[in-house]
């Protein structure tokens, strides 16, 4: 199993930032990734470690409340793209 790009993962995240896709599906699928990791063809170390911090950014803390902002998704995604 590949696992996600660089890109993929930056298109994510603008997918959540335009309103196009729910923090709680992109959550879903960086889990799906990290439970198969022991499958993942890991290519690029980098792109690995952004999945992981894109999915620590969509933990809610009350309802609809999570405990990162969208400024910090921006700055996240600039940091690995």
């Amino acid at each position: 199993m590949k696992q996600p790009t660089r890109d993929e993962i930056t298109e994510r995240i603008k997918g959540i930032l335009d309103g196009k896709i729910s923090r709680d599906s992109t959550d879903d699928w960086v889990n799906y990734f990290i439970s198969h990791d022991d499958e993942i063809e890991l290519i690029d170390v980098e792109a690995w470690h952004y999945l992981i911090q894109l999915g620590t950014m969509c933990v809610l803390i009350a309802p609809n409340e999570y405990i990162y902002s969208s400024d910090d998704l921006l700055e996240l995604m600039k940091e690995y793209s």
